[in-house]
């Protein structure tokens, strides 16, 4: 059946949950602007998605050494044998046991949960619904997440976020320790992992990069220690200044000759047109014999004419003198 719209006229999570009941097997196309996101779904349970802005897509083996789930040296060792067996990366990682199945699956889900936490914020976007289309085709692990799940926590974290982003107003603000040894406080696992990553430097897109947490937990642990006053605002880092391209200068010397021939080319046509319409209208004519010279050449002529014959001379003889 075919599934296609766009969310200004249909809701993302009634789309999302009739390829659910309807048990739909393909790819969910979803695209705004410069981003596009892509759901597979098996039987109307969720396999895979993935979000790619312009050409910006981060690959999982990439977000496991940003978040320190793999350290950079056991990253490197990885891709020097993907490059001596030709090995996929991540069956290397899992076959040799860097990581367990269920390591990675529990990432895989995670990150699952993020996509749908993006779109979810999205007001407009052309949605297509691929049926019989497969996403990471190829891939080791094989996942089955409850789609009803994904769209009920998407919706919570969606409710959640105008309050979080009320506090923390810019992912450019830096954040630093405050020290109170009288709160006694036992932080949850995903929030000692934000604490210790905050140095007094790093700002909360950076934490989001490198926590491993995704955006919508990193923002909520940070809301959480602000609230609890284990934490404040150190300063706010400036924003990267858009590169500003020179003017290109004006210069005639570039238009100098495009112009004297456009120039010279205009007044050509101008005197072939005014000619051929004086032709054709006869605006001037030219007199080979002076009207005036013949009108005095013709009276002295009647004259002698008349002292020779005793009588005017008939004019048309007198024309065919002067016009033959």
């Amino acid at each position: 059946m075919p599934v296609e719209g766009d969310l200004k006229s249909l809701n993302l999570a009634s789309v999302l949950q009739l390829i659910a009941q309807e048990r739909l097997t393909g790819v969910f196309k979803i695209k705004r602007r410069n981003e596009i996101v892509d759901v597979g779904f098996l039987d109307g349970m969720v396999t895979g998605a993935f979000y790619e802005r312009g050409e910006e897509f981060e690959r999982l083996e990439t977000y496991l050494v940003k978040s320190g789930i793999i350290g950079q040296n056991v990253y490197q060792m990885v891709l020097q044998i993907h490059r001596q067996t030709k090995r996929p990366v991540m069956n290397i990682i899992l076959e040799d046991k860097y990581l367990t199945v269920e390591e990675v699956e529990k990432i895989i889900k995670f990150k699952i949960q993020e996509v749908f936490d993006q779109i979810f914020t999205w007001q407009e976007g052309e949605f297509k619904f691929e049926q019989g289309a497969v996403i990471y085709p190829k891939s080791l692990i094989k996942i089955r997440m409850a789609t009803e799940g994904l769209i009920l926590e998407a919706a919570r974290h969606f409710d959640e976020w105008p309050r979080i982003t009320k506090t923390i107003s810019s992912g450019e603000l830096v954040y630093k320790k405050v020290e109170r040894p009288e709160l006694k406080l036992r932080p949850a696992d995903d929030e000692k992992r934000v604490l210790a990553l905050i140095d007094g430097h790093r700002s909360v897109n950076d934490l989001v990069e490198i926590s491993g947490l995704g955006k919508f937990h990193t923002y909520s642990c940070l809301y959480h220690l602000l609230s609890t006053g284990q934490i404040e605002v150190a300063y706010a880092k400036p924003h990267a200044e858009k590169e500003v391209r020179p003017k290109k200068q004006f210069s005639f010397k570039a238009i100098t000759t495009p112009l004297i021939i456009g120039v010279t080319v205009l007044v050509l046509v101008f005197e072939v047109l005014l000619g051929n319409y004086i032709n054709n209208h006869n605006i001037i004519s030219i007199d080979i014999v002076d009207e005036q010279i013949y009108r005095t050449d013709y009276t002295q002529y009647q004259k002698i004419y008349f002292y020779r014959h005793n009588r005017t001379p008939v004019r048309e003889y007198v024309e065919n003198i002067f016009y033959p």
